[in-house]
């Protein structure tokens, strides 16, 4: 079996470059805005990573869509845990 070596594009950084709604990255800390632009950049830059290997390309803008919504979720995931955290 050989080893797919792969490489990502990852966008660290804090800076609201995906534009969200400036009401919702307020609410977010730091970690939770880099999880959500780094998982926006992975994903939007490489589908293939993320789909089963059978399925169909998605087309660009619901695949942008579908990358978003992961990026969001992990962003308030990261929010959710900070809060447990701090109990």
């Amino acid at each position: 079996m050989a080893i797919e070596l792969v490489k990502l594009k990852i966008q660290s950084t804090k800076a609201n470059i995906y534009h969200v709604p400036a009401r919702q990255w307020r609410k977010w800390t730091e970690i939770a805005r880099r999880v959500f632009n780094e998982v926006y950049s992975s994903m939007n830059g490489a589908q293939w990573v993320f789909l089963h290997p059978k399925q169909e390309k998605v087309s660009r803008s619901q695949w942008k869509t579908t990358a978003w919504n992961a990026a969001w979720t992990a962003a308030e995931a990261v929010m959710n845990q900070l809060r447990e955290m701090s109990k």
